[in-house]
């Protein structure tokens, strides 16, 4: 009788894990110190700046009212609802303008007379202000999942389609030289090289996207849905809720920080392994 065979498991390189692991850690000490410069930063400000407790409120007066006033937990609840409603509307955002600006900068790349025509008219249309778009954007998608969307799309799409459009533009000649000579057409030439070129620059306007699309999404919950933080922060301004105001704007900032540090530890670990080098 035939002894069995036996596969070995496939084990990633252990230089190959040990690059994943100090490069989360990189991040995450990355992440920390912005964290703690943050909360200097904030304490100075208001020590310097001399203005009115009533309205400044400082680190100590965020913890208490999210950790340990008697109503803490109510606070913290009422916070964290608001967040993940504007997580969820900037999510959309996100998600449409940037995948959006990838497939139309993969057609300008594949179809130049398209870039030509139309991207002047993405330039100019980026000029408008966000506000001044926003009832148009009402009466054509309503304010649902749909406006949201619409929002997120304009705010994020412009900025990161000239992004990645210049990333695929930038691609090494000579590479393409040697796809030419394989007998590789244009689509050959975009898709083997063109995008693969282009990740530096995707990854920029996704971490670019960030700000963009949260941003979009507190002017939509302020003008259309009126709900998530952006709805929050105006109540909080309008009723002199300052605690209230700025502790929803800690943990906004808090969350966004962590949201960009893990597109930027994405960002690298990707080009690592896509990009020709080794994660240090």
């Amino acid at each position: 009788m035939s002894a069995a065979r036996v596969t070995p498991a496939r084990v990633a390189p252990p230089h190959r894990a040990a690059g994943v692991s100090s490069a989360v850690l990189r991040r995450a000490g990355v992440f920390l110190g912005t964290v703690v410069f943050i909360l200097v930063v904030w304490q100075a400000l208001l020590v310097v700046t001399g203005v009115s407790p009533f309205v400044a409120k400082s680190p100590a007066d965020v913890w208490a009212f999210l950790w340990t006033d008697g109503e803490a937990a109510l606070n913290r609840a009422q916070v964290l609802d608001g967040l993940l409603v504007t997580a969820h509307d900037a999510g959309i955002g996100y998600v449409a303008g940037l995948g959006g600006a990838a497939v139309i900068a993969t057609l300008f790349a594949l179809f130049p007379a398209l870039s030509t025509a139309f991207m002047p008219v993405a330039m100019v249309l980026r000029t408008f202000p966000l506000v001044a778009l926003t009832p148009l954007i009402v009466l054509a998608f309503g304010r649902g999942v749909a406006g949201l969307a619409a929002i997120g799309f304009i705010v994020v799409f412009f900025s990161a389609l000239v992004t990645i459009s210049f990333g695929i533009a930038g691609a090494s000649r000579q590479a393409l030289d040697v796809v030419a000579v394989f007998g590789g057409g244009r689509w050959a030439g975009v898709f083997k090289v063109g995008l693969p070129s282009a990740l530096p620059a995707f990854f920029t306007a996704a971490r670019l996207a960030i700000p963009q699309s949260l941003s979009a999404a507190l002017i939509a919950e302020w003008l259309i849905t009126g709900t998530g933080a952006g709805s929050q922060l105006m109540r909080a301004a309008g009723t002199s809720q300052y605690v209230a105001l700025w502790s929803t704007a800690a943990v906004f900032i808090f969350a966004t920080t962590i949201v960009y540090t893990l597109v930027t530890t994405l960002e690298e670990l990707v080009l690592a392994r896509f990009g020709g080098r080794e994660t240090p």
